[in-house]
């Protein structure tokens, strides 16, 4: 109860220089939740920017010219789903087919393109709008596995074949040489059939730049079942799921086994290259990481000069109260209690200058309280850990010296 009332009669006959601490105090205070809003605002801005600015990427041969038509290890892309890092992924399987009793090794024009895919967007012959379909479908049958497909306008002529008919064809699996180069050879995997649910129209009139029959992945996936023959994947391509991991990213898929394309690499139709389209994002996000660091630099250096500035100011403050205390020693009150009052009086002004600094900020800037606290805590810390040591030295004087002063 001394204590307390120690503390109040202090600060009430030492009105100016209890103002001067809870001004200092609240401009500290003030200064550091700017200071800490700024570092938040920058990592906002960066969390932001994985957002705003998505890395799109693909599989892709080792010289970066093609990322369609691909012999893509199932492993490996199945690897590359597994990391967790990936989405919106757009897939395709190529194999070829015929109508039965028409293949013949000597008539390879017999063989057209059939793909599987869970997405139009990998062809850039035709789009969405080019397909019309039969009653009940629509393009979300690409997610499923019914055994369905579209067929080219212009087979369908050749071949007679009406929307609703099932189709019957002969797959086969494109053989490839050690180095992913085609062979004129192919593997035949089984009959298949399939409900004509709807037709697309091309912009190129080409053979071979569209394919002629389109069915959902699942689908063509399903064909390989119980049979012996390998399969691919012959184009994939992806969104990361968070562009602020995109480091963590290329580190999994080098462990997988991906590498970056190299121009003299040579052609080869093997897909374990990769294309990152990180360029923008990096740009931005280097700016923004930069800025953040430098701030962030700053923070031990800046709660130095807090305590030191608590040092100061006490030790300068307190200096000219040295007669106080000595009066207060040769009352009887104790050392350590003359140290506990004019501590604990420190405090509860640098508190007080605290809530006024925190109330002010509050209204210039958008702070999370959290954030507050954790400022407001640190620096009481830092600000008495350097007015403990200027009472610490205030506090080494011969009591009668300072009595027998003169003013």
């Amino acid at each position: 109860m001394f204590v307390v009332h120690a503390i109040q009669k202090n600060a009430l006959r030492h009105k100016k220089k209890s103002f001067l601490s809870i001004l200092i105090s609240g401009m500290i205070v003030l200064f550091l939740l700017l200071y800490i809003s700024n570092i938040e605002k920058n990592q906002a801005q960066l969390i932001k920017l994985g957002r705003t600015i998505p890395i799109t990427g693909s599989i892709c041969n080792i010289d970066g010219s093609q990322d369609v038509g691909l012999q893509i290890d199932l492993e490996m892309l199945n690897k590359m789903r597994d990391t967790g890092l990936i989405k919106d992924e757009v897939t395709a399987m190529e194999i070829c087919a015929a109508m039965p009793n028409t293949y013949d090794e000597s008539a390879l024009g017999c063989l057209c393109r059939f793909v599987g895919t869970n997405s139009f967007s990998i062809f850039s012959s035709f789009t969405p709008k080019d397909v019309s379909y039969i009653d009940g479908y629509d393009e979300s049958f690409l997610k499923g596995k019914e055994a369905v497909c579209i067929v080219r306008d212009r087979f369908m002529r050749e071949q007679n074949i009406k929307l609703g008919d099932e189709l019957e064809v002969e797959a086969y699996a494109q053989k490839y040489d050690k180095e992913g180069g085609l062979i004129d050879d192919f593997e035949r995997i089984r009959s298949v059939k399939m409900k004509v649910i709807g037709s697309f129209k091309s912009k190129t009139q080409s053979r071979n730049e569209a394919p002629y029959i389109i069915s959902p992945i699942g689908f063509v996936e399903s064909i390989y079942e119980g049979t012996n023959v390998r399969s691919y994947a012959s184009a994939a391509r992806f969104t990361l799921k968070d562009s602020l991991k995109v480091n963590e990213f290329k580190n999994e898929m080098q462990k997988i086994g991906f590498s970056s394309t190299n121009m003299q690499g040579g052609f080869s139709r093997v897909g374990k290259a990769l294309t990152i389209n990180d360029e923008t994002f990096i740009m931005s996000a280097t700016r923004l990481t930069e800025s953040l660091n430098m701030l962030k630099s700053f923070k031990p250096l800046i709660f130095i000069i807090v305590a030191a500035i608590g040092f100061i100011s006490s030790y300068l403050l307190m200096q000219s109260r040295q007669r106080e205390f000595a009066i207060m020693r040769s009352l009887g009150t104790s050392k350590n209690k003359c140290f506990k009052i004019i501590f604990l009086e420190s405090m509860v002004l640098v508190l007080l200058g605290s809530i006024i600094g925190a109330f002010v900020s509050y209204q210039i800037v958008d702070i999370h309280i959290k954030t507050v606290g954790i400022t407001l805590l640190s620096f009481i810390i830092f600000y008495m850990l350097g007015t403990a040591v200027a009472l610490l030295l205030l506090s080494r004087f011969s009591v009668m010296t300072i009595l027998s002063k003169t003013d």
